[in-house]
């Protein structure tokens, strides 16, 4: 099974889509968020929004939200907390790129229609968000973070009702961003992160204490062209979606799956093979062990598709 749908802005005036986020609701709807731009992705970016209701399988028309806000916006993210709550955090650029971005957060009890005002999360400026976060047994909420002026990734914990947030652990060791974090069955977190350098591969660290400590990042075997990637878990395969290149673009957009953590990797199966950028994808997975992604289509649209095990592993 393979579904897709393609998403574009609400008008005109914004010409380009980037980086966007998914969330399931406990009812089923798809949300989808992402940044929209006129020219340059750090000027006049405005948030897009985006919801796709389970009786007719097909999404609203989308919207434009957070217009009261005056500068340039990005990297969304989105995610539920255990109340079913939506939450929204975003970056907020107060200068002319990522390392003035500020980032902040708003919340929606209405699936999107209605935003409470936004707020700041009080972090270091140049923190960026990206993937979102995962609950420890206790509740707490760990989100992965990066620092755009070093290139290492942060991570916040919050608790569980995500009201405020602050650093607990940076990992050091290489310049590694924009981390995706799972859960595997043995209870160890594994996080698939973007190169930041000169690596030209996807980079992988493994946590053994919800997120506390992380182990050294280590290489793996998949060729990332320092591009976003996303990782997500079906029964017990991991899964990465990323580029599939050395070459400096962002085509083919493909998945590969590992059995043992990300020690090793099958084939990659090319999601899309678009002879343009088809990047920054993000997944999650419904109860019916079913994957829900969206990723950047040309930079003018944003493309989701929906799979289930059988797609990937024919």
């Amino acid at each position: 099974m393979f579904h897709h749908a393609i998403l574009g802005n609400a008008d005109a005036a914004v010409a380009h889509c980037h980086c966007p986020a998914i969330a399931l609701a406990p009812g089923g709807d798809v949300v989808v968020a992402w940044y929209a731009y006129p020219q340059e992705e750090t000027r006049d970016g405005t948030m897009m929004f985006a919801r796709r209701r389970p009786a007719n399988g097909s999404f609203d028309p989308p919207t434009r939200i957070l217009e009261h806000m005056r500068s340039s916006l990005g990297n969304p993210l989105l995610f539920f907390d255990h109340e079913g709550r939506l939450h929204l955090l975003f970056v907020v650029l107060r200068g002319q790129f990522w390392d003035s971005a500020v980032a902040n957060a708003c919340h929606s009890d209405d699936l999107g229609k209605t935003w409470s005002r936004p707020h700041t999360m009080r972090l270091e400026t140049g923190i960026m968000l990206r993937h979102p976060p995962l609950s420890t047994a206790s509740g707490q909420l760990v989100l992965p973070a990066y620092d755009e002026k070093s290139g290492r990734t942060v991570m916040l914990t919050s608790d569980a009702a995500a009201t405020s947030w602050a650093p607990a652990t940076q990992l050091n060791d290489m310049p590694a961003i924009q981390g995706s974090i799972t859960a595997s069955a043995n209870s160890s977190w594994v996080m698939m992160l973007r190169p930041c350098g000169d690596e030209r591969c996807c980079l992988r660290s493994v946590s053994s204490d919800e997120g506390r400590r992380w182990s050294p990042i280590m290489r793996t075997g998949l060729p990332n062209p320092c591009s976003g990637l996303a990782a997500f878990r079906i029964g017990d395969h991991l899964c990465t979606v990323y580029n599939h290149t050395l070459e400096h673009r962002r085509y083919p957009l493909s998945l590969a799956y590992s059995s043992d953590d990300g020690i090793s990797w099958s084939p990659p199966v090319h999601i899309d093979q678009a002879r343009h950028e088809v990047s920054y994808p993000q997944f999650v997975v419904d109860s019916n062990e079913v994957a829900h992604g969206v990723y950047t289509f040309g930079r003018t649209r944003i493309r989701y598709v929906c799979f289930d095990r059988s797609w990937w592993e024919r």
